[in-house]
């Protein structure tokens, strides 16, 4: 929308110049647009942020071995996997998330609280599909928990700025500048009724300036990536292995389930789920308070 208005006041602008002051407001676009095409190169040839190093936290023991399955200074994927019990699995449940000592030393009690939010509510929706999610109270066959271990934050004037320059760029999907970029690092456990660990994940990524779309929020990148967690979180739950995969349970089942997941960790106000469609809503806004008003993702 705001690039639509600039580029019509432009138009208007420009038709209604004489041809000299045509030809040198021409001219005088194309320096502003220069540096735009420039920025937008820059972020071309350097699109990642640095994963946050979260350091080992207290759900996966430090003499277990995983499996590498990525390793970059951007991102990286460490597991270990019993596919046939969790093959056997049918009901599940998402414990609270928590912060691992010492990850949430930079951030206040609200931020926290968003970032916690938005994992459990990420993680329960998203293994929803394959999955029927019970309360705590309930026999689940797998309890799904996850700590937090690393938040990198997000410089907002460098977000602020990026979305400016989105905004005027004449390129579609004009990426992100790629500096002042957040991310987020996490460990998840999921754990058979007998107690036994059919899945030990430690995951870090940093945010991507194709994307990752920019929030002026230090919690803006942190908070987009719990998405890209649970989906991680639910492509090793549903792999059986060998090719197969696990079939999504039936839709009533899935409404009930996902139901259950907004029950436990709050639900985004239908017109902030609107709204984010085409404005950088802060995840701050855009979660309600620990007992506000605000009751989906």
């Amino acid at each position: 929308m705001q690039r639509l208005a600039i580029a019509h006041q432009a138009g208007a602008d420009e038709a209604s110049a004489t041809p000299s002051e045509a030809i040198a407001m021409s001219h005088s676009s194309l320096f502003r647009v220069t540096p735009l095409i420039l920025l937008s190169m820059a972020a071309i040839l350097s699109g990642c942020a640095t994963a946050p190093k979260g350091g080992a936290g207290s759900l996966i023991a430090s003499d277990v071995r995983l499996e590498v399955e990525r390793d970059r200074p951007q991102s990286s994927r460490q597991q270990r996997i019993d596919r046939a019990a969790i093959a056997q699995a049918k009901t599940l449940h998402v414990a609270p998330p928590r912060f691992a000592d010492g990850a949430d030393t930079a951030l206040s009690p609200r931020e926290r609280e968003v970032i916690l939010a938005g994992v459990g509510r990420a993680l329960c929706t998203t293994t929803s599909e394959f999955f029927e999610v019970v309360a705590a109270e309930q026999p689940a066959d797998i309890v799904l928990r996850s700590e937090v271990t690393g938040v990198g934050l997000t410089n907002r004037g460098v977000a602020g700025a990026s979305l400016v320059v989105g905004a005027l760029s004449p390129i579609p999907f004009t990426p992100r500048l790629p500096a002042g970029m957040g991310g987020l690092s996490a460990d998840v456990v999921a754990s058979a009724a007998d107690g036994a660990r059919v899945l030990e994940f430690r995951w870090a990524q940093g945010a991507n300036a194709f994307t990752t779309d920019a929030t002026p929020s230090r919690l803006g990148d942190a908070y987009a990536l719990t998405d890209v967690l649970a989906r991680d979180v639910r492509r090793l739950l549903r792999d059986e292995g060998d090719g197969r995969r696990r079939e999504r349970v039936d839709a009533p089942v899935r409404r009930r389930s996902k139901e259950a997941c907004l029950a436990s960790f709050g639900r985004i106000e239908a017109g902030k789920r609107l709204a984010r469609l085409a404005l950088p809503l802060t995840p701050e806004f855009v979660e309600a308070k620990a007992g506000g008003g605000d009751s989906g993702r």
